[in-house]
């Protein structure tokens, strides 16, 4: 099945799933997202580009669970250009001072294109909120976890890493928001960076249009890899 075809049907999946959980229940103690970008153009050059990604924020009790997936495709003529896929939870444990939680992360990343077969995280740490009212919300953890990179030229690789963060939110009016975040995992072997800046401005009702940039690095490579990947996006988010 095209991968085109198979991020459809997930976010088709989710789309339902979400629905169903709304339908049962006047209750709501979870916030959902789904964005879809799309490009494409004919002519000489026919290339087709497909984002998409799905965010879950779930609370329960002194827990809140971050969960997030995306996927990119692009294919130029036919021929694949990118193909990546990601899928992550990050948990937070509220204690008595409520700005203040410890975590548990996981993630795994899938690059085609990268020169890594797979990216795997796993850490544990601290956090705490230094801004949450009802426009800004600051916030930044640091932890310590393991990471499994595995390469297409020296198998698979094992390193103890050094993980801190960052994440701002600012409400800009009623139908606009700001968001932006930061994370490091910093090992012996290689240092992986992700920044993400994006713009939201609501259409209508549940509907709204985000304008995103994000750029990862990472310090060390195959060879004929470049380091610092870039993605600039224009798509329409549903927000449950």
């Amino acid at each position: 099945m095209p991968l085109k075809s198979r991020l459809v049907i997930s976010v088709i999946t989710l789309l339902s799933f979400i629905n169903t959980a709304v339908a049962q229940g006047d209750e709501r103690p979870y916030d959902a997202s789904v964005s879809l970008g799309y490009v494409g153009t004919t002519g000489n050059t026919e290339i087709t580009t497909l984002n998409t990604k799905f965010l879950l924020t779930y609370r329960e009790a002194d827990w809140t669970h971050n969960f997030e997936f995306s996927g990119l495709s692009s294919r130029e003529n036919g021929v694949g250009k990118a193909e990546r896929y990601f899928i992550g939870d990050k948990s937070d444990y509220a204690l008595m001072n409520e700005d203040q939680y410890l975590y548990v992360q996981a993630s795994y990343t899938d690059d085609r294109f990268s020169g890594f077969d797979y990216q795997a995280l796993a850490s544990i740490g601290y956090g705490q909120y230094f801004i949450r009212d009802e426009r800004f919300t600051l916030e930044g953890f640091t932890g310590v976890g393991y990471r499994q990179n595995d390469t297409k030229l020296t198998g698979v690789e094992g390193e103890a890493v050094f993980t801190l963060g960052e994440g701002f939110d600012w409400e800009l009016s009623e139908t606009s928001s700001f968001t932006q975040s930061f994370t490091a995992e910093i090992g012996d072997k290689r240092t992986i960076t992700k920044f993400e800046v994006g713009l939201v401005s609501n259409i209508m009702g549940r509907i709204a249009t985000k304008i995103a940039f994000e750029a990862r690095n990472t310090s060390d490579v195959p060879p004929g890899i470049e380091k610092t990947d870039t993605q600039t996006s224009i798509s329409l988010v549903y927000t449950f």
